[in-house]
């Protein structure tokens, strides 16, 4: 017992190097998670990496604490990406392309510290649970606002064509929705990234520990995308119907209960996937088969 606790102690007192860069990219990036609404999950995000790192410190392979060449390296590599992104940083000012090299950096150091103590079995076991919490970075703005405005796009054009199906006149003006007696515009948030964001991370988090087969995690995930994507399309549709009846003005009184309602349509889509996909899992016993108490 003694010489188990004192390895376990050894083992976080090598740990610790990962510990302080998490903290260090922690406190950088709740900056953004405080200014940009699409990140607001982010202490969310940080609580289940801390949940799944602590499932695998359970699990862990026995200690080694033996340097290889990989091990060295990754630490060598995410040292100097660190400093790169402390320079950019230093001469740009805080932006999303440095938050994201920041944590670039952070997780090849980290790599590469838990190779040295655990080994390549312990970088498998802790590899999730670290590489989850780049769910919580900003996306680069060179990323994130194409993408942005693809989605926009998109909604737009298949709200307008299913209006058109309905009878109601419509057009399209980039992004907006040009109805007979207003102009609707889909902004950020009607664009779905938000409902994105959530299904990745929800389903990631789910499949992972409650699904054991890498065919269903990946359904999973591909369900949820596609539930956040329907749901987001309803919704902007709905209140495109509104506009269209009561005026512009009348989004307003809809649109927190349209979204929160497009969130449980999601989260219960989720739920219940990741049930039946659980089901599809279990051993089924052959025909014939009995068992006795």
């Amino acid at each position: 017992m003694k010489k188990d606790t004192l390895s376990e102690r050894l083992a976080l007192l090598a740990l610790l190097p990962s510990g302080l860069v998490l903290v260090w990219l922690v406190s950088r990036a709740r900056w953004f998670w405080g200014r940009n609404p699409e990140l607001q999950f982010g202490w969310i995000v940080l609580a289940l990496c801390v949940f799944l790192l602590w499932e695998a410190w359970l699990q862990r392979p026995t200690a080694r604490f033996r340097w290889t060449a990989s091990g060295a390296t990754l630490c060598v590599a995410g040292a100097l990406v660190l400093f790169a992104a402390q320079l950019y940083q230093a001469a740009f000012g805080v932006t999303t392309e440095g938050m994201s090299t920041l944590g670039l950096g952070a997780m090849l150091f980290i790599a590469g510290n838990v190779k040295y103590v655990f080994g390549w079995e312990g970088m498998k076991r802790f590899a999730f649970g670290f590489a989850f919490f780049f769910l919580a970075l900003p996306i680069p703005d060179t990323i994130y606002y194409p993408l942005v405005n693809s989605l926009q796009s998109k909604v737009a054009a298949i709200n307008v064509e299913l209006l058109n199906l309905l009878g109601i006149p419509a057009g399209r003006a980039g992004n907006a929705i040009r109805l007979p007696n207003c102009v609707v515009g889909i902004d950020e948030a009607c664009s779905g990234i938000r409902s994105l964001q959530s299904a990745v991370m929800a389903t990631l988090f789910i499949g992972y520990v409650t699904l054991k087969k890498r065919g269903s995690q990946i359904a999973l995930f591909t369900a949820g995308l596609a539930f956040a994507l329907i749901g987001n399309l309803v919704r902007s549709f709905f209140l495109s119907c509104v506009a269209n009846a009561r005026g512009a003005q009348a989004i307003d009184s809809f649109h927190d209960a349209a979204g929160w309602s497009i969130l449980l349509f999601t989260a219960g889509g989720v739920a219940l996937t990741a049930w039946w996909l659980g089901k599809l899992e279990k051993p089924v016993s052959p025909p014939g088969t009995s068992f006795e108490l």
